[in-house]
């Protein structure tokens, strides 16, 4: 009997036509990894850019673990920026095999390893983003990486602006995105 209770909700989000987020969970031992995309720049009756890379982050990461458990749980955060990295080469692939079909083709991902021992290690580069609730208040962990967070950051625009700022959904880094995205990893308890 499995020790994690689960649960998502996606939201199609604003001025789309169809629903490009994909969320999967899997066990690694008593540890609970939870992958959650945002898919961008897919067409209907083609593969949706968030399903491949969550896909190929969990085969990456299940093939890692099942060849030596061990060594996975000394370095997750090493690990899930790797899984990360393939699934980039794999949606860049698509994107050289036909840039008129697949462009746009990308993926905001968040992923996390849950530890029996209270320590969690993540990965992340796009908008997905990951929160801790503590004391009945949310943090965000996960930095966005878009056009308006970049405003943000360097003081061009204040918080509230930010939330309804037109380029906030507009992400600068992301799978699909960069030949080298930029993987936010990070562990804590």
């Amino acid at each position: 009997m499995s020790k994690y209770i689960c649960g998502a909700v996606v939201d199609i989000g604003v001025e789309r036509e169809s629903q490009e987020d994909y969320v999967q969970y899997r066990e690694f031992g008593d540890n609970l990894f939870c992958v959650v995309a945002d898919g961008a720049g897919s067409q209907k009756g083609f593969p949706q850019p968030a399903v491949i890379a969550v896909s190929v982050i969990l085969e990456t990461l299940t093939e890692i673990y099942e060849e030596n458990e061990e060594l996975f749980l000394q370095n997750p955060e090493f690990f899930i920026k790797r899984a990360m990295l393939s699934a980039n080469r794999v949606l860049g692939g698509f994107k050289m095999g036909n840039e008129e079909r697949y462009y746009g083709y990308a993926a905001s991902v968040t992923c996390c390893l849950f530890c029996q021992d209270g320590i969690f290690y993540m990965g992340h580069t796009g908008n997905t983003r990951l929160y801790i609730l503590r004391n009945s208040a949310l943090t965000q962990i996960t930095r966005d990486q878009t056009k308006a967070a970049e405003l943000l950051n360097e003081g061009k625009i204040d918080l509230e602006t930010y939330h309804v700022h037109p380029d906030r959904l507009v992400i600068t880094d992301g799978l699909g995105i960069l030949l080298k995205p930029h993987i936010q990893t990070l562990h804590g308890k």
